[in-house]
């Protein structure tokens, strides 16, 4: 694993500990957050620490992949609260300047049971 995927699972610990502001290190001071899902840009490292500080409840991060090319990383997350038993997934790209994570893109999903119909039908199956 290369330094920017290791940096990228470093920034998911501190998620996970939810030690928000300790992630400052590893941010370039004016990179942008994306969250396509709601078409919400986050400029500066600091937004990004001031809504993950004031988003409600307490949320957990278990890593599933991180591939890494070059100055591009893209991770794979289980998101879950044990409060409210919502779990989600988050792919997200990082891209790095000079060790430095200067743009995130994140899209959210949240986790479901695969409707009964396609079940009945054979259409699919659950794992």
């Amino acid at each position: 694993m290369g330094a920017n995927a290791e940096r990228v699972k470093e920034f998911w610990q501190i998620f996970d500990d939810a030690r928000y502001d300790d992630v400052a290190g590893l941010l370039h001071p004016d990179c942008n957050v994306y969250w396509p899902n709601t078409r919400e840009l986050f400029r500066g490292r600091e937004k990004l620490i001031g809504v993950n500080k004031r988003y409600p409840g307490r949320w957990y991060i278990d890593i599933v992949d991180i591939v890494s090319k070059d100055d591009l990383v893209i991770s794979v997350v289980r998101v879950y609260s044990k409060e409210k038993k919502q779990n989600f997934y988050a792919t997200s790209f990082f891209k790095f300047k000079d060790g430095l994570i200067t743009e995130i893109t994140e899209y959210w999903g949240e986790n479901t049971e695969a409707p009964a119909w396609r079940i009945a039908e054979g259409l699919s199956e659950t794992y």
